[in-house]
């Protein structure tokens, strides 16, 4: 009647094996060379951490091995991340897990690079500190140099 299904089976060397699936094989051969696979942090998680509005013009675009590549809207938010480089590392790392990014690494985007978040998510165009700051307590300077760079911002995006 009906014909008995041949499970796959592959001879190699004269030895029998089994089918077996891509991604145990892909995990094994990246294992034996020490390497990893880019992974990515999700635009929700990202403006969950950092909050809306650094979300609209700073974004991860890939961590690989123990460093985060961000793309960042322009050169003045790119020296202000850099400023805020330990903060930003340690709320990463609170909410992603302990000592996963080590590293930030920033890269300005070019126009239209950035994805666009719905508008809705956007706050309005009066800075308020805790939106952009969260709890941190950051030295006078750089806090000023923060909120006066994100209302320079938010101008610039209410103009376009």
């Amino acid at each position: 009647m009906h014909a008995k299904r041949a499970t796959p089976q592959i001879m190699a060397r004269g030895i029998e094996r089994r089918g077996e699936a891509v991604r145990p094989i892909l995990q094994r051969a990246l294992q034996q060379h020490r390497l990893r696979l880019p992974r990515r942090i999700s635009p929700h998680l990202w403006a969950e951490i950092v909050g809306p509005f650094l979300a609209a013009r700073a974004q991860p675009t890939v961590l690989s091995g123990r460093t985060l590549h961000i793309l960042v809207e322009d050169h003045r938010w790119r020296d202000q991340l850099d400023a805020a480089r330990k903060f930003l590392l340690a709320k990463l790392n609170k909410r992603l897990g302990a000592d996963l990014v080590g590293e930030l690494q920033f890269g300005l985007a070019h126009t239209g690079a950035l994805r666009p978040l719905p508008r809705e998510d956007l706050p309005e165009a009066r800075i308020e500190p805790g939106q952009v700051l969260g709890g941190a307590r950051l030295e006078p300077l750089l806090r000023e140099a923060l909120l006066r760079a994100a209302e320079a911002a938010s101008r610039r995006a209410a103009r376009a």
